[in-house]
Parts: C-alpha cells; structure tokens; sequence
C-alpha cells in the first residue's frame, strides 16, 4: 500500500522504517537511507493512508465480483 503525499507523490508503505516530525515537518526515513520531507503530520499521513486504503478496496470490489473472489 502507498502513502499519499504532496500533490502526485506517494510512498509505499514497505519502505518507510520511521516517521518523525521535525519543527514544521515530517521527516520520512526510507530503508534505501533516502529521507523525505513532508508538512503533512504522523497522524494526517495516518489518515490519509486509511482513507487511499479504503478507497482502493471499494474500487477494487467489482473487479474481484466479476474475478470470482
């Protein structure tokens, strides 16, 4: 699953190891040792994150109706 940034970016969820929030921003610490900045805070990536999921799933449904799963 991904993580919805700024504007087009995303970030899987299977590579961020940490999630700090430095001053004004978020700092996203990767397992590549590649660092990201964001403004978004833990908690609106959190909810952002849960609501991409949710709206993944319920596109998703008809697909696996019309797949038979």
């Amino acid at each position: 699953m991904f993580i919805p940034l700024e504007g087009q970016g995303i970030v899987s969820i299977l590579k961020v190891v940490a999630l700090i929030r430095h001053g004004a921003e978020t700092a996203i610490y990767l397992k590549d040792g590649t660092l990201l900045a964001t403004g978004f805070r833990p908690e609106t990536l959190r909810k952002r994150y849960n609501a991409f999921r949710k709206e993944a799933r319920v596109a998703a449904r008809p697909l696996r109706l019309r797949m038979g799963g």
